[in-house]
């Protein structure tokens, strides 16, 4: 089964998300997963960068959202942190399309012909070799 370790950040994948990413991610090495998740971790750090529109929650707090979300004023990341509001400012969540993002343009590391050796390499002497 698929499991990332996302450490503290916030995500909305459910077990059918990590389910399909395991799927999408065939013939990946662990390194190339590692890279992936890598990659992906940023993507809310760049959607909050790039964000044009912000929502305040009842809590003070600031999220990047589209233009027609309920309440949404036309702000920049800059313009909040120049009114004193850095800390107030949360990324949003990982969702599976941050992944789709990263995987569409990532490709596996290890050809499924080097795969093939390696399995009958494995077979043959074993995993000592």
């Amino acid at each position: 089964m698929f499991k990332v370790h996302l450490g503290d950040t916030h995500h909305n994948l459910t077990e059918h998300d990590f389910e399909h990413l395991a799927y999408r991610t065939d013939g990946f090495s662990g390194s190339d997963i590692s890279v992936c998740v890598n990659d992906v971790l940023f993507e809310p750090v760049w959607k909050t960068k790039d964000a044009s529109y912000f929502v305040e929650t009842s809590n003070g707090i600031w999220v990047p959202c589209g233009s027609t979300q309920r309440r949404a004023v036309q702000v920049t990341l800059q313009e909040l942190e120049a009114q004193g509001l850095a800390s107030k400012i949360l990324p949003p969540p990982i969702s599976r399309t941050d992944f789709e993002k990263v995987l569409a343009r990532q490709r596996p590391t290890v050809s499924k012909a080097d795969l093939e050796v390696h399995n009958r390499f494995t077979k043959e002497f074993g995993e000592e070799g």
